[in-house]
C-alpha cells in the first residue's frame, strides 16, 4: 500500500479522533518511529491492522469504517492531485475515466502502486456499472471513493454492492444510481 493511503488515514484520524489516538495506533501496528512517505509502499496489514482497530475502538463494523475512509480518500487525493480530478467535468466523467485517466496518472506518479480492476459503463443516463476485482478485496473503499466523488462533484447517488468478491464472487459490482436527494 502507497504511502499516501497512509497520509489520508492519518489525516481523517487525527482530524477525527486526535493526534494522540494516531500515535496510539502507530505504537500498536506499525514499526517503531514510522513515517509514511507517500510514494514509498508498506505493508497492506499495516493499513488493515490500523482500520482494524479504528473499527473495534467505535465499535462500528469494518466494512463501514474503510467505506467511511475511502469517502474521505477521495478528497485527499483530490487535494494532492488536483490537476488530475479538475480533468473531469461532472462525476460521469470521473467514472468512466478511472481506469483510462486516473489509473494511467497514479502508474506516472507511483511505482507499482498495486491499483484494482475497474471498469465502468453508462447504463443509462441516471445509472452507471462498476466492475471491481482486487486480490486486496477493498471494495468498500471504494465504493466510499465513490461517495467522495460524488460529493465532490455534488451529485447525489445511491450504491447497490449485491454481488461482492467478500460473499465469493470473481468480482464486486456496484450499480451507481443518481439521485434527486
Amino acid at each position: 500500500m502507497k504511502g499516501i493511503i497512509f497520509n489520508v488515514l492519518e489525516d481523517m484520524i487525527v482530524q477525527q479522533c486526535g493526534m494522540a489516538v494516531w500515535n496510539d495506533l502507530l505504537e500498536k501496528h506499525a514499526p517503531a518511529d514510522r513515517v509514511y512517505v507517500s510514494a514509498k509502499s508498506y505493508e497492506d496489514m499495516e493499513l488493515l491492522n490500523i482500520v482494524q482497530d479504528v473499527a473495534a475502538r467505535l465499535q462500528l463494523p469494518l466494512q463501514d469504517v474503510v467505506k467511511a475512509f475511502g469517502n474521505f480518500l477521495f478528497q485527499g487525493l483530490a487535494d494532492r492531485h488536483a490537476n488530475v480530478v479538475e480533468r473531469f467535468e461532472d462525476f460521469t466523467a470521473l467514472v468512466l475515466g478511472i481506469h483510462q485517466v486516473i489509473h494511467v496518472e497514479v502508474n506516472k506518479l507511483y511505482h507499482d502502486p498495486g491499483l484494482p480492476t475497474i471498469g465502468a459503463r453508462v447504463i443509462n443516463p441516471k445509472k452507471i456499472e462498476v466492475s471491481y476485482h482486487s486480490p486486496r478485496k477493498l471494495c468498500y473503499c471504494a465504493e466510499g471513493l465513490l461517495f467522495g466523488a460524488a460529493k465532490y462533484f455534488k451529485q447525489n447517488i445511491a450504491i447497490s454492492h449485491d454481488i461482492c468478491m467478500h460473499q465469493g464472487a470473481d468480482q464486486c459490482l456496484l450499480v451507481i444510481d443518481f439521485t434527486d436527494e
